[in-house]
């Protein structure tokens, strides 16, 4: 390989091949330097320009993101690469030569011209070759990092992560799973960003709250491996940023994890884990939450009388907490509601095994129905898939089936895996009445939509 000889500046042709304008564009700095290494650039040369160690080119060679705008400035500038190339300010030289006549008004008359072509030939029903296909290709950009991180950031970030919150309670993991991640990204590169000592905690705690949405995103789409790596990032920047009650939700989440897949014991680890954050944080909503799931997890280990303690302790918990608390955004979702849903699975799960449970499950889960709000699809969902397999479990044949089905309808209006797989129980309650037409279909019915998820 010819190797440039110190001190020699880059052929400015480097950065027009398109190969080099595609890495530009997307930021993607570990391409650029291996560009440059083919044409003869080693790592000390680039450090040398850009100031980077050679142990840090070589971090970012082997693929380390470089996401920070100042470093991404430095490095256009270090390497002369035309700031407009890499969606940065541009300098006097790019502009100079976007705005030489046979340079920017040729190419772009011949650009206007060709896709002008294309977009007749679209609406005239013809075939687009290969080459004009890849003309209307868009290479990704990553907004440039802020140089610093206010208060205004900080609300906006919350503002995005409270929408798309609201969107995944609607319609489930799978309706908003990229906007939930690249947000996610984006709210990440902010960390590196400079910010106030006074602002870091709230900037760190707003990330976890996006984080969090990620990780339970994954969780409802089945995905529990990357589900746990989220949550627990999200657990890391909350204990970072020195705020229990936020911690103890994120465990929560984290213990949701298993227990939704089966795993009783690892969740009520990860709940009494939380217990402590809540206990800390001083706030009865915090610790009425991690003992109403503490009773799930026993309730599916099939303990009652530790269920039904955990649910009373749930219960005692949340009457401490009033209107008047100052409730932060990541803990607004357990509200009397969602504590009577608790409650409802509780007596749930107990009622598959034990009669006994099993009419105060239907009470519980006909008054949660009634109070679940409209754009809660997915809590929604749950509860009446879970009435139907204790009415199924109670011998109402018509009445389960008919709540069966409004479950089965439902579940549909969400794209949510971990939706499909509760509806297993409902399943095998239909599947043990085959005498019964409707609760056959019914039985087909789920069986059908959780073989096509």
């Amino acid at each position: 390989m010819n190797v440039l000889p110190p001190g020699r500046p880059i052929n400015p042709a480097v950065w027009d091949h398109p190969t080099m304008r595609v890495a530009l564009a997307r930021h993607d700095i570990s391409e650029v330097y291996r560009l440059l290494g083919r044409t003869g650039v080693s790592q000390r040369q680039i450090a040398a320009l850009t100031g980077q160690s050679q142990s840090e080119i070589c971090d970012i060679v082997q693929g380390r993101q470089v996401q920070a705008y100042d470093l991404l400035v430095r490095i256009a500038d270090g390497l002369s690469i035309p700031r407009g190339y890499m969606g940065l300010a541009f300098t006097d030289g790019a502009t100079q030569r976007l705005a030489t006549p046979d340079r920017a008004s040729k190419d772009d008359v011949m650009e206007r011209r060709t896709f002008l072509g294309i977009v007749s030939k679209i609406v005239m029903g013809a075939a687009l070759t290969p080459t004009e296909l890849d003309l209307l290709a868009v290479a990704p950009f990553h907004t440039p990092v802020p140089n610093r991180v206010g208060q205004t950031e900080i609300t906006q970030l919350r503002a995005l992560t409270k929408a798309l919150r609201a969107y995944d309670a609607a319609h489930g993991g799978g309706s908003c799973r990229d906007a939930i991640l690249a947000h996610t990204h984006w709210a990440g590169s902010l960390l590196n960003a400079s910010c106030a000592d006074d602002v870091r905690p709230a900037l760190l705690s707003a990330v976890a709250e996006i984080k969090t949405l990620a990780g339970w995103s994954a969780h409802d789409l089945g995905l529990a491996a990357e589900a746990r790596r989220y949550l627990t990032q999200a657990v890391r920047d909350t204990q970072e940023a020195g705020n229990a009650a936020h911690s103890a939700i994120v465990l929560y989440h984290l213990g949701r994890v298993p227990l939704d897949n089966g795993d009783g014991r690892e969740a009520l680890k990860l709940f009494q884990l939380g217990q402590i954050s809540a206990q800390d944080s001083h706030s009865p909503a915090a610790v009425a939450l991690l003992h109403a799931n503490e009773a799930m997890a026993y309730a599916q280990l099939g303990d009652a009388r530790q269920a039904l303690t955990a649910l009373r302790r749930a219960e005692d918990e949340y009457g401490h907490a009033t209107d008047d608390d100052d409730w932060p955004e990541f803990l607004t979702f357990f509200d009397h509601s969602a504590l009577r849903t608790s409650a409802a699975r509780v007596h749930s799960r107990l009622g598959l095994t034990d009669h006994t449970h099993r009419q105060e499950a239907i009470t519980r889960l006909f008054t949660a129905l009634g109070e679940v709000p409209a754009e809660r699809v997915r809590q929604r969902a749950f509860n009446l898939g879970w009435l139907a397999t204790c009415v199924l479990a109670d011998g109402d044949l018509t009445a389960g089936a008919e709540v069966g089905n409004q479950a089965l309808a439902a579940v549909r209006e969400v794209n949510s895996t971990r939706l499909l797989d509760a509806l297993a129980p409902l399943q095998a309650q239909a599947e043990g009445h085959r005498q019964d037409s409707d609760l056959t279909q019914l039985a087909h019915d789920i069986r059908q939509l959780r073989l096509a998820a």
